[in-house]
């Protein structure tokens, strides 16, 4: 059970960065050799918006394999919510980790539900909607090599 857990987790994390990587470099690239602006704009928000579907079921995948994980892993909760486990290489890295993860999953929400729509019709939440993109790919490939990181015992 833990390998096939710890198989999804991964399946889910290659598919959601390598989404934003598509995204940032391959499709952005490509449109800007389309000179319409609104034409780009309607061609982003089709190709983000189908992307979007498939990322929050990853980003769910994630959120469900990665407690799953430490559970069949030995780790309880009970020792998950003793500061003492995270004074340890492993535990800090896990909760540096934990921490990308929330403001990811809280800025993905805010990119996808809030700004991202609102790009379609304004340059401004365009540039705030690209930054957080961007900003949430670099998250993402740290988390992973945190992730990494992880499995040789941590920082």
């Amino acid at each position: 059970m833990l390998k096939f857990s710890i198989w999804l987790h991964i399946i889910a994390a290659i598919f959601w960065i390598g989404g934003m990587l598509f995204l940032t470099l391959v499709i952005a690239p490509f449109l800007k050799g389309i000179e319409d602006p609104k034409e780009r704009s309607r061609i982003y928000q089709v190709v983000g918006t189908r992307f979007r579907f498939w990322g929050w079921i990853a980003i769910a995948l994630l959120l469900l394999t990665g407690p799953l994980n430490l559970h069949l892993m030995g780790i309880p909760l009970e020792r998950l919510l003793d500061g003492g486990f995270y004074q340890g290489p492993y535990g800090k890295t896990l909760i540096v980790k934990l921490v990308f993860v929330a403001i990811i999953v809280a800025t993905s929400f805010l990119h996808d539900f809030v700004f991202g729509p609102k790009a379609r019709n304004s340059s401004y939440y365009g540039n705030i909607s690209r930054w957080i993109g961007r900003g949430n790919l670099l998250m993402a490939l740290l988390i992973a090599f945190l992730a990494v990181a992880l499995r040789l015992g941590g920082l």
